[in-house]
């Protein structure tokens, strides 16, 4: 049986995703989802700017409905800050609270760890072809 691509992309995003959760929930940074973890890493590099929940749905290029559950939890969980725009009181401010930055750093230091490990064995050029083949697919896909 031929492999396909997308199935393959699929199951080596959701093997990632455990993998990350586990490490971040075995060393008690904080217990979040994978998705989580990329929209406080999208809030953090731009902290200085003023991010709405749609910057976010563009980024993490997911449905209004799905993002608009996930800073719900978030927000309960008081990692995100929700506020109504100054500038247009039908936009949403989307912003990191204290808790979220303290644990930014650790998160940060997990995840390098586990990228690091995730490309063992992996040459400079095999990462290279990937990310040059990533681009193709994603560019395919828009």
């Amino acid at each position: 049986m031929k492999r396909k691509v997308a199935f393959e992309i699929k199951k080596l995003d959701n093997l990632i995703d455990r993998k990350i959760c586990q490490n971040i929930k075995k060393e008690k940074v904080i217990n979040i989802s994978h998705v989580q973890a990329r929209i406080l890493r999208y809030l953090f590099v731009n902290k200085d700017k003023i991010i709405y929940q749609s910057d976010i749905e563009k980024e993490m290029d997911l449905r209004r409905s799905t993002i608009s559950g996930i800073l719900k939890t978030m927000e309960k969980n008081g990692l995100i800050k929700r506020e109504d725009s100054k500038n247009d009181t039908r936009k949403k401010e989307v912003s990191l609270t204290d808790l979220s930055t303290q644990k930014h750093k650790e998160m940060k230091e997990k995840i390098n760890k586990f990228e690091k490990e995730m490309l063992k064995g992996i040459s400079l050029e095999e990462e290279k072809v990937f990310f040059r083949v990533i681009d193709k697919l994603l560019n395919n896909l828009r």
